[in-house]
């Protein structure tokens, strides 16, 4: 046993240790019991410094994190490769404690918010973004796609004056749909989605989102986005009246009115008993796959029933999640990831957007978790 000196990196800068160090004579190897009840890391840092530089860069973009942000913020300074591999570190961690079943943050049921039958509302809602990718030799590759869920507590109509601020919880990560239910399920369960007397699926339509609803969230009454819906009356629009702008325009406005107000049934009705003699063969086309589309989603497209009991008829929030979440991150301008760089950062995202006493939770027991390799 002797002392041995060890500089790490704090909030205030260089800081030189002396630790006791043992050596056993059995398994022939080194210990510095200290090293652990600090929780420094391989890399040098206190847990503080860890911490801020893992929010760092999952704030902005490494080189900013490195050359600005971390200096400004405490005056340290770290090497962007340094602030990349703690961030990333960090993310799979993270990732780990939540395919493990685990949450983090408090497990408190939201005050759901109600809706104009009185009942409690909780919202459920899934989009996926595409994250560009970088291939063997830097080349760039396909984009993969990470699922962005969040389950949510809007304020709704006269109650934004006298309610709380909307509540939400965010999971972001690149998996399949089976492996995303699930994860959402659990954030679900975590904020007392269950408890609501009213639940709420929303969705663009994507290929399997309504699957997933059913299987996950079995009570939700699963709603498609309603401009959505409106978009393939748009391009509908544009084939039968493609250089007739005025009637284009009037025909469009009339459809939208009647999908609000009459809702999705009254306008396939409306668009089967069209008269396609004059139609080119691209505008038929175009009208077999819009009318078919509606077809397979209109028992999703009750709006008029939807708005009179005051719920909410737009996937924005999952689409800005989408913005917030992921692309503000990783699609700035010139970016490419790996896949495991984009789901490690992904999940810290998600983690730093929710509740802001989650990402604390994660920090306080952040040298529990084991990292797996």
């Amino acid at each position: 046993m002797n002392y041995r000196p060890k500089t790490v990196i704090s909030l205030f800068g260089p800081i030189r240790l002396w630790r006791a160090y043992y050596h056993g004579k059995e398994c022939g190897h080194g210990h510095v019991p200290w090293d652990q009840q600090l929780g420094l890391c391989p890399r040098k840092l206190t847990p503080a410094a860890e911490e801020l530089a893992a929010l760092a860069g999952t704030l902005t973009d490494f080189e900013e994190a490195s050359h600005w942000s971390l200096r400004r913020m405490c005056g340290f300074t770290l090497s962007e490769s340094t602030v990349e591999r703690v961030t990333e570190e960090a993310g799979l961690r993270l990732k780990q404690v939540l395919d493990e079943g685990q949450t983090v943050g408090e497990n408190k049921p939201y005050s759901w918010h109600r809706d104009a039958n009185g009942q409690t509302c909780a919202y459920v809602s899934l989009d996926a973004t595409g994250v560009p990718q970088q291939g063997p030799g830097g080349v760039s590759a396909e984009c993969r796609m990470v699922y962005v869920g969040k389950v949510y507590n809007p304020v709704c109509g006269d109650q934004t004056k006298t309610s709380k601020p909307a509540s939400a919880r965010y999971v972001a990560t690149i998996c399949n749909l089976e492996k995303m239910g699930l994860l959402l399920r659990r954030q679900a369960t975590a904020v007392g989605f269950d408890d609501a007397q009213q639940q709420l699926a929303i969705s663009d339509g994507g290929a399997g989102l309504e699957d997933l609803f059913r299987q996950r969230f079995p009570r939700a009454e699963i709603m498609l986005d309603f401009w959505h819906a409106r978009e393939h009356l748009v391009e509908l629009a544009q084939a039968i009246f493609p250089c007739d702008v005025a009637t284009r325009t009037s025909w469009m406005e009339a459809r939208s009115h009647q999908l609000k107000h009459e809702g999705g049934q009254s306008v396939l009705t409306f668009l089967e008993t069209l008269d396609l003699s004059g139609l080119s063969a691209a505008g038929r086309q175009s009208y077999a796959e819009h009318v078919g589309y509606y077809r397979n989603h209109v028992h999703k497209m009750d709006y008029p029933r939807y708005i009179a009991n005051g719920w909410q008829i737009g996937s924005g929030p999952v689409e800005a999640a989408c913005k917030t979440v992921v692309g503000r991150r990783l699609k700035q301008s010139g970016m490419r990831w790996g896949v495991a760089g984009a789901d490690a950062l992904s999940h810290l995202r998600a983690l730093h957007q929710s509740e802001p006493h989650r990402w604390q939770v994660f920090w306080r027991n952040y040298r529990h978790y084991r990292l797996q390799t």
